[in-house]
């Protein structure tokens, strides 16, 4: 069966973005990964004598925002095409990057032309790396000779990477590569990110999750990295596919529905293998009551904090405590907590704070 994953590059100014594409692509041949690199437009259009200046705003980014959907389209028509069964499409930004240089308005007007908005984009890759400018963190590196189409001073590029990084939380998986070490050591980080998120060499889910004290909501509305994500998930065993999970995340017409199945390793190693389902398959779903466990409605709070990801997860059926989660690379990777929660204990292998757990109990109790 083939196996196509669809990621983003992105971040500020001189971040690294176009020699992570060729170091990427280099590396996962040897994994026997096909990638299918998809360049950054707005520099192609720039250096055809196309800009926002002799164009107008608008009509820049509406015609930028149309070929790299056009080029995306192909690209997945190609993937389908190869004949490896492993296939990586790359994008250098993603059709979300656009809302970071045109007014909101602006944005609505042309990504709805093709059915599309902010959540719908938010949700269309399954992973988004956001390489940090190198403004933030290795300015002695930053410049605006490798690139004509570049115009923004440290402090423009710094605004900027933390713009483009706020419109991406929300995300299902998000990760931010920061500029720690060398430019080697940065390239290094993003390619063990993606290798995890492409299932090499296996699809391991590793996370600690935290009990903590009922967050300040208004805080956390008040953090521009930091993204509400309403999500109701069911638990089911059936007799045809076994034990799984299907998630409904979003509201509405933006909402995204998953199908999960995972298998564990240990108290904090799982195999998780997810896949996209539609909204019919998501209620036929729950429309089978004999086989559904337990559902489970919460809100997420998903936020970046001193470059790493986390869950917060809000309950309706608690007043005082949350959880909070974090994805690893390995089961030792150090990690550090937001100070501004309040941590009751790690609870990673406690079996009462796991959602399935949750699902079960309280879905008994609501239905007395």
């Amino acid at each position: 069966m083939k196996e196509i994953t669809k990621i983003v590059l992105t971040g500020g100014p001189c971040a690294g973005k176009t020699s992570a594409m060729t170091i990427l692509t280099e590396q996962l041949m040897q994994y026997g990964v096909k990638v299918i690199e998809i360049r950054e437009q707005a520099t192609a259009l720039k250096q055809s004598g196309k800009t926002p200046e002799n164009m107008g705003s608008y009509e820049f980014h509406s015609l930028l925002f149309a070929n790299q959907l056009a080029e995306e389209d192909d690209a997945l028509k190609q993937a389908e095409e190869c004949e490896e069964p492993k296939v990586l499409i790359v994008c250098d930004r993603g059709l979300l990057d656009s809302r970071a240089y045109v007014t909101p308005e602006d944005f609505e007007r042309y990504s709805s032309l093709y059915g599309l908005n902010e959540e719908k984009l938010r949700n269309r890759y399954d992973a988004v790396f956001h390489m940090v400018t190198a403004a933030d963190g290795a300015q002695e590196h930053y410049t605006l000779q490798n690139n004509d189409a570049r115009s923004e001073d440290l402090e423009q590029a710094r605004a900027l990477d933390r713009e483009i990084l706020s419109l991406w939380v929300g995300t299902a998986h998000l990760r931010v590569i920061e500029n720690h070490g060398s430019f080697a050591d940065k390239l290094n980080h993003l390619l063990e990110e993606v290798l995890a998120v492409l299932g090499i060499p296996e699809p391991l889910e590793i996370e600690r999750k935290f009990l903590i004290g009922y967050p300040d909501l208004d805080y956390l509305n008040s953090i521009k990295a930091c993204r509400r994500v309403p999500i109701t998930q069911a638990y089911l065993t059936t007799p045809d596919e076994g034990r799984f999970r299907v998630r409904k995340r979003g509201e509405g017409s933006d909402a995204l529905y998953i199908r999960t199945v995972k298998h564990k390793i240990n108290d904090i190693k799982r195999i998780e293998i997810e896949d996209y389902i539609s909204e019919e398959e998501y209620n036929s779903y729950l429309a089978k009551k004999e086989y559904v466990e337990g559902i489970i409605s919460k809100d997420r709070y998903c936020l970046v904090w001193h470059g790493q990801y986390f869950e917060l997860d809000v309950y309706p059926f608690w007043i005082d405590k949350a959880t909070l989660e974090i994805e690893l690379l390995s089961e030792d990777q150090e990690y550090e907590l937001p100070d501004f929660l309040t941590l009751i204990r790690d609870v990673t292998t406690e079996k009462q704070f796991r959602n399935k757990y949750l699902a079960v109990l309280y879905h008994k109790f609501f239905a007395m």
